[in-house]
């Protein structure tokens, strides 16, 4: 076991868990919860949820990409990435485009609004980032991140 030198909060308070103190899937759970509740104050001045700040990201990084990749890529279900598209589209942060020789499908673009929203976007993104890496103390964080990748592959 670890030791980060800190004393941990109690988990349960005060409840019998009957073992989930130790389980890794609750674990994981209650980890997530902290971070997404940390991440949705970062990404609130920006107006943007977690799923939104993923697929800009992922637009951004591969212009043109098609939905159907992005949901794929983050497990959304195609009519839930659909509304998160249309919303953003609506915000004139992203555009739909035709894709060559495939009418039924769009290549997403960012916008130049959606260009500078997500440049501010990933400065509070990434402090979000650094306070979890201080989260993990004298943790390896590249060892929690192979761990992590190990455990999304499942």
């Amino acid at each position: 076991m670890i030791d980060a030198g800190e004393p941990e909060e109690a988990i349960g308070q005060g409840v019998a868990l009957g073992g989930l103190e130790t389980s890794v899937g609750f674990l994981l759970r209650l980890a997530q919860l902290a971070v997404f509740k940390d991440l949705l104050a970062a990404l609130k001045p920006f107006d943007l949820r977690v799923t939104d700040l993923s697929v800009l990201l992922i637009v951004e990084a591969t212009p043109g990409i098609q939905q159907r990749t992005i949901g794929e890529a983050l497990r959304i279900q195609r009519p839930n990435l659909v509304t998160i598209i249309d919303q953003l589209e609506a915000r004139n942060l992203m555009r739909r485009g035709p894709v060559a020789g495939d009418r039924r499908a769009y290549a997403l673009s960012l916008t130049p609004e959606g260009e500078a929203l997500l440049r501010k976007a990933k400065v509070a993104h990434a402090k979000h980032g650094r306070k979890l890496l201080d989260a993990l103390g004298d943790f390896e964080a590249e060892h929690m991140l192979v761990a992590l990748r190990r455990i999304a592959a499942l």
